[in-house]
């Protein structure tokens, strides 16, 4: 009995849709898994427009993506897993998370529908809605919304927020709102994953903070320079901070030991003084010292020490020996 085999057809379309992705897989080495279940044409039309030059978006079947892939030399077996639902194919040879930066900055809006939430104040503006009187009025009524007939049209008479933030938005309302043409509720594409050069990164890896970025990046460039510094890294930039650190460090050393020189004169003195006046300070009230110290002789004094600590770091305040050896400076002892 001979058996009579039927050759399956496949679809012209579908065998050149399946060479366009195995020649796109060629040409970019990332591809962009993003979910567009419900996700509005019109906006994915525009998002596609602004890629262009950058990436480009293929919406297609998740088993011909698979039959290109595979037969580019694809590692499926990764993508399998987000291979489900209908999806858009974004071809880059930019960095993924430079794509989700990118794609993250536009303000994409569609209209309410039943049980969206609000995520800004959603707003009925004062002026002619277009709409004719009659049974709307009603509507408006029931969402405490202050209006007047004109014309035979309904007017709104002063802004009114219909919902806040975190609120569901009124169904009543969504008719209005669309006859208005405001578009409440924001969207952003979903994205599920990148393929970038044979590594997988899940979509919610994509998404990077800048703020909280560019604060790690000026503490590592600070805790970086401040280590070049300390060991002097023989590059300009850092010699020049070294030099000048090395010069704090002996005109503040020679201050402490009261060695003089033209350069060290004004510091040793200073310091001096102002152990002084922190010494006759603090046992004025008990030891006559047969001296006055004026006020307005004090505060430069007790200024210039706290400039001292603050260039020191670890300085708190004279103590006993540093007391001592700022009066043997004064007074020659």
């Amino acid at each position: 009995m001979a058996v009579i085999t039927q050759e399956r057809k496949i679809a012209k379309w579908k065998i050149e849709e399946v060479k366009e992705l195995e020649q796109k897989l060629r040409e970019y080495h990332t591809i962009i898994i993003a979910n567009i279940e419900g996700f509005p044409a019109d906006k994915l039309h525009d998002i596609r427009k602004k890629m262009r030059g950058m990436a480009e978006i293929k919406v297609t079947k998740n088993t011909l993506f698979e039959i290109a892939a595979k037969n580019s030399g694809l590692d499926v077996s990764k993508l399998e897993p987000y291979l489900t639902g209908p999806n858009a194919f974004i071809f880059t040879n930019k960095n993924p998370f430079e794509i989700q930066l990118f794609l993250s900055k536009f303000k994409l809006k569609r209209y309410a529908m039943p049980g969206d939430k609000a995520e800004e104040e959603v707003v009925i503006p004062a002026g002619d809605t277009g709409m004719p009187a009659g049974p709307a009025l009603s509507i408006f009524g029931k969402l405490k919304i202050k209006t007047k007939v004109q014309d035979g049209k309904i007017h709104v008479t002063q802004d009114t927020v219909i919902a806040k933030p975190g609120d569901l938005i009124p169904p009543d309302a969504i008719p209005i709102l669309q006859k208005l043409g405001i578009m409440p509720v924001h969207i952003k594409l979903d994205i599920k994953v990148a393929y970038d050069n044979g590594i997988i990164i899940p979509g919610d890896q994509l998404y990077i903070n800048l703020d909280d970025y560019k604060t790690d990046i000026t503490r590592a460039y600070q805790s970086a320079f401040g280590l070049a510094v300390e060991i002097a890294y023989p590059i300009p930039d850092v010699l020049k901070a070294s030099a000048e650190k090395a010069a704090r460090n002996a005109l503040s050393l020679a201050a402490e030991i009261g060695f003089i020189t033209p350069e060290t004169v004004q510091a040793v003195f200073s310091r001096a003084i102002s152990k002084a006046y922190a010494l006759a300070s603090a046992i004025s009230g008990k030891v006559d010292l047969g001296i006055h110290v004026p006020q307005t002789q004090q505060a430069p004094a007790q200024q210039a020490e706290k400039k001292e600590e603050k260039k020191e770091e670890e300085k708190k305040g004279p103590s006993e020996e540093e007391i001592g050896g700022g009066l043997s400076s004064l007074f020659g002892g």
